[in-house]
């Protein structure tokens, strides 16, 4: 319970960091004339983002995060890209969560270097952790791609539906490693998952769990 905890604070975290720097620069600079446009803007993306308040969502710590909030902070930056699309809110969601598994497979790696200092074990568990985040990057790219088909729209009813699927399998088979990885840890025993290094990898699968499925929630919510 302790590692969700410290895991749900790395998540807060990130999402307060980024909020306190656009109120700080609001302070020494007059506040921006909100435009009929960027208003109906700004209420969709909150729209959009209010698909992935779901309360029986497959992962606990949902439950207890403003989900919504945290993705529409998130997106902000990048809302005038959207033109009241959900398929490209849903791009860009899993482009982030991908470039955060990216970045994690690089943390990995490099912890592998050094070991967890925890046994055996444990460094077999971060090497299998590893291979997992890893292998399944390798297919973001492939993925963002499907998005993009949703995006544009091209083909069938049933073409997107299968582009769809096939968006949503990446999503899914990317957190259940990430799932996979904290639990293989755990099994790893205690030793492990006290260690500073297995409390970072269990605090990094976390939060790219919540991106893959605030990714996938807004990937489901796409209609044709």
């Amino acid at each position: 319970m302790a590692i969700e905890t410290i895991s749900l604070q790395l998540f807060l975290l990130i999402i307060a960091t980024a909020v306190v720097a656009t109120q700080s620069s609001s302070l020494t600079s007059p506040a921006p004339v909100q435009s009929p446009a960027s208003i109906s803007t700004i209420s969709f993306l909150r729209t959009s983002c209010a698909v992935t308040d779901v309360p029986d969502a497959c992962y606990n710590l949902l439950a207890v995060i403003d989900v919504p909030d945290a993705c529409y902070n998130l997106l902000l930056p990048y809302m005038d890209t959207f033109h009241g699309n959900l398929a490209r809110v849903a791009r860009a969601a899993s482009a982030f969560a991908g470039a955060r598994q990216h970045d994690l497979a690089d943390d990995l790696a490099r912890l592998k270097l050094r070991g967890t200092g925890a046994g055996r074990v444990a460094d077999m568990t971060l090497g299998d952790c590893y291979d997992t985040v890893s292998g399944s990057n390798m297919f973001a790219n492939e993925t963002l791609g499907h998005i993009d088909n949703l995006v544009v729209q091209v083909g069938s009813k049933k073409d997107m539906d299968s582009e769809q699927i096939l968006a949503r399998e990446w999503l899914e088979s990317s957190d259940s490693g990430m799932m996979q990885c904290i639990d293989w840890f755990h099994d790893a025993g205690e030793a492990a998952v006290s260690s500073p290094v297995g409390k970072e990898v269990i605090a990094g699968c976390t939060t790219v769990s919540l991106y893959m499925n605030m990714a996938l929630m807004l990937v489901n919510a796409i209609k044709f």
